[in-house]
């Protein structure tokens, strides 16, 4: 046991961690951006935890567009809105909770504007757009964990593609594992222009053809957006959630195990 233990923060220093050892390049950003606009950090214990995931999804964190990292200490909001990716704050309404393990929404009003205008993005054909929550949800019932938008009557994740200069959002996310709870873990959406998987990590749930819905430029976490009106919101805890180039189903199998290694350490 002190053996390991000795090795794991041996390697959290060496890799990125306080005590003028320097941090990985991309979090580095992270903690200037958030100096820059005078918020609180988190502790160095998680400072060096966050690092450490950042180190994992080095080879493909350029893949992002947008990646949000909720979990940490309880509170914090400040931090936690900043988008890792775009070096930015996300907007918060009608006050969600920021717990150790993400934010939460409580059901009724609560939600993120995470600030991604899907209008002016130039590679929207080929995305993934996911989350990870910490605790069981069941895809398909409402209200379920959402993340994305559009005037439509299914649950779940949704995604954006380019289509005549224009962006739309689509897909039913009511695949569930045999029809039962799904337990919690990283939840994604990857289109190719054409069709969506639905994934469980890196195992891939179910395929569906993409179908076209209003327009809307903003993707909210925590609610459906109704072309830029919140509504069925959710009372999830969500720990992370992305937006990226298409990852592979091995750079999904990274990003999961880099939160659940951050989760368990917290």
């Amino acid at each position: 046991m002190s053996l390991g233990f000795g090795l794991g923060l041996q390697y959290s220093r060496l890799s990125g961690g306080g005590g003028g050892f320097g941090y990985n390049a991309n979090y580095q950003a992270v903690i200037d951006y958030a100096n820059s606009e005078s918020l609180t950090l988190p502790n160095s214990t998680i400072q060096n935890l966050q690092n450490d995931f950042a180190i994992s999804i080095k080879p493909f964190f350029s893949k992002f567009k947008e990646l949000h990292f909720w979990s940490g200490e309880a509170g914090k909001s400040g931090f936690k809105s900043i988008d890792w990716a775009r070096l930015n704050k996300a907007d918060y309404y009608n006050s969600p909770t920021f717990l150790e393990r993400g934010v939460k929404g409580n059901g009724t009003s609560s939600y993120v504007d995470l600030l991604f205008n899907a209008n002016t993005e130039t590679t929207i054909d080929s995305l993934t757009f996911g989350f990870y929550t910490p605790n069981a949800i069941v895809i398909g019932e409402s209200p379920s964990a959402f993340m994305g938008g559009t005037d439509s009557s299914n649950n779940g994740i949704f995604f954006n593609k380019k289509t005549n200069g224009e962006s739309a959002f689509s897909v039913n996310s009511t695949i569930s594992n045999s029809n039962a709870k799904i337990s919690q873990g990283l939840f994604s959406i990857s289109s190719d222009g054409t069709n969506a998987k639905l994934r469980q990590g890196a195992t891939t749930l179910g395929t569906e053809t993409i179908t076209m819905r209003k327009v809307t430029n903003s993707v909210f976490l925590l609610c459906r957006n109704s072309n830029g009106t919140p509504f069925q919101f959710i009372t999830d805890t969500i720990s992370i959630s992305f937006i990226a180039d298409e990852l592979t189903v091995t750079e999904l199998g990274i990003l999961e195990t880099a939160i659940e290694t951050f989760l368990n350490a917290i």
